[in-house]
């Protein structure tokens, strides 16, 4: 008889007294707060002239990316479902709410946001937007298919279909292989759902 395990997180937090700096699983972290995350996010929405949306979501891009990377190399897992497992249990640990892949293919795939703490810290300061603002879960969608696929980032792009802070019951984010939509080459490869 077959036996399904699960991959369970491990998550070593340590906070070093001399530096005042927090790590997790070995990579400095700050952790998160949504007043801290829905201010940066407002300071994203009004720099225009730079697209603060975009380097919003770059950055945590680049700072998850960097965290399931190393966590899937030092773990060794290799597994598409498992890799997917352990980057929805990441998102809650940091404190960004629940998130879980519907589906995900080398080219595309659909991420639920159950919770957002960004969409749900906006809601209580400011009340509803008529604009998407959770920058920093579509940059950690990226990060975790590039890092599901062994991929480099800026390969894929995030975008919310719907989401809690217009009023939806959940976010629905979309993600597409930005050679794709550029009319770069199709890819064959696994896909998991």
């Amino acid at each position: 008889m077959a036996e399904f395990i699960k991959n369970e997180l491990q998550f070593e937090h340590r906070f070093d007294q001399k530096t005042c700096r927090h790590t997790i699983n070995g990579i400095t972290a700050v952790l998160h707060c949504h007043h801290f995350a829905t201010l940066t996010t407002q300071l994203a929405n009004d720099c225009g002239l730079l697209d603060g949306k975009k380097l919003l979501a770059d950055c945590a891009e680049d700072a998850f990316y960097q965290a399931l990377d190393a966590y899937y190399k030092k773990q060794g897992i290799t597994g598409l479902r498992e890799r997917i497992e352990i980057g929805e249990q990441y998102f809650s640990a940091v404190g960004l709410g629940k998130l879980k892949v519907q589906n995900a293919g080398l080219c595309s795939g659909k991420v639920i946001l159950e919770h957002s703490h960004v969409d749900e810290g906006w809601i209580q300061k400011w009340g509803k937007a008529d604009k998407s603002v959770n920058h920093i879960g579509c940059g950690y969608v990226c990060a975790l298919f590039s890092a599901v696929y062994g991929r480099p980032r800026r390969e894929y792009r995030a975008v919310e279909e719907q989401s809690i802070v217009k009023g939806a019951a959940y976010t629905v984010i979309t993600v597409t292989d930005v050679r794709d939509l550029a009319g770069g080459r199709a890819y064959e490869g696994q896909s998991w759902q």
